[in-house]
């Protein structure tokens, strides 16, 4: 079951974050670098602005556990939805998490009319393949400035919906 949280309910994504990221960036980049990237992205401040400025947040839940969560934000002006967050517990990946969450942003990016979903994912994340296996395309590679010496060495992907 896929449940869009409210904004009081921001708690469950920092806690999940802290529990998912550690352990899907653990190859990519520092323990540091993971540390200072949930401090800055998933401290419950940041979310609830973020969800002020209209990212939703959603949640896959089977059998009462928390499975995985999303955000996502509808940018009528370029007919395109952005996800900025797609993560699955480790222990559950590879069994179509992923795919449901993302099939559940679709169907909200058709309900809006938008053409395109687009997002960032850093260029040595297993999950580049998985986006690129259900048909997103690498549009640009950037290298972000996130501060405190690291940076965000991400693709730009899309997919059409």
């Amino acid at each position: 079951m896929i449940q869009r949280l409210a904004k009081n309910k921001l708690e469950l994504i920092h806690t999940m974050a802290h529990e998912i990221w550690p352990i899907c960036f653990k190859d990519m980049i520092s323990h540091e670098q993971i540390n200072y990237m949930l401090e800055w992205m998933y401290n419950l401040k940041q979310l609830q602005q973020n969800f002020a400025k209209g990212h939703e947040f959603i949640v896959l839940r089977e059998q009462e556990e928390n499975i995985g969560f999303a955000s996502f934000e509808i940018r009528n002006e370029k007919s395109c939805i952005r996800l900025h967050k797609l993560y699955v517990n480790p222990k559950q990946q590879h069994k179509g998490s992923g795919r449901k969450l993302l099939e559940h942003i679709y169907g909200v990016g058709r309900e809006h009319k938008l053409n395109t979903l687009d997002l960032f994912v850093n260029r040595t994340n297993p999950a580049v393949n998985f986006y690129q296996k259900i048909g997103f395309e690498i549009v640009e590679s950037i290298d972000l400035d996130i501060g405190n010496g690291y940076f965000m060495n991400d693709y730009r992907m899309k997919i059409k919906i």
